[in-house]
């Protein structure tokens, strides 16, 4: 008989310190995936609007890339916290919204070189082991 336990519960303290790593990487340092995101690793997007297959993020490396090319679609771009991170179990949610200013190479409707954008988004972690095992993320330009 195999006995499955409960995945650890997630503190506050460790939610917020992954969450500011988080925010660190997206903001322009994407080495730190190295440090937070596990193996096996997984991300959600919707499908309307995706412009990455995330079947191929599947790792620390992959998380790094596509944080890399994502900003190198912007300039200025800066990530902060509206609120969260909330907990729910091995869980954290945050919502978020981000600063740029298109650069004509994201092929979003709207993206104009040279135009300010607003960014606002949910982002749901799932933490194993204090890594990010799970994302599910959604945003959009507003």
């Amino acid at each position: 008989m195999t006995v499955r336990t409960a995945p650890a519960e997630l503190t506050h303290q460790a939610a917020a310190h992954l969450w500011r790593r988080w925010l660190t990487m997206w903001n322009g340092q994407p080495s730190v995936a190295h440090d937070i995101v596990g193996t096996p690793y997984t991300v959600h997007l919707p499908t309307a609007g995706a412009t990455i297959d995330p079947s191929r993020i599947r790792d620390a490396a992959a998380m790094a890339e596509w944080v890399e090319g994502f900003r190198a679609k912007f300039e200025d771009l800066r990530y902060r916290t509206d609120f969260g991170p909330l907990v729910d179990g091995g869980k954290l949610v945050c919502r978020w919204y981000a600063t740029a200013v298109y650069t004509g190479r994201t092929g979003w409707p709207g993206d104009v070189a040279g135009r300010p954008v607003t960014m606002v988004g949910v982002d749901i972690l799932r933490v194993d082991g204090g890594r990010i095992a799970e994302c599910w993320t959604q945003g959009a330009a507003t």
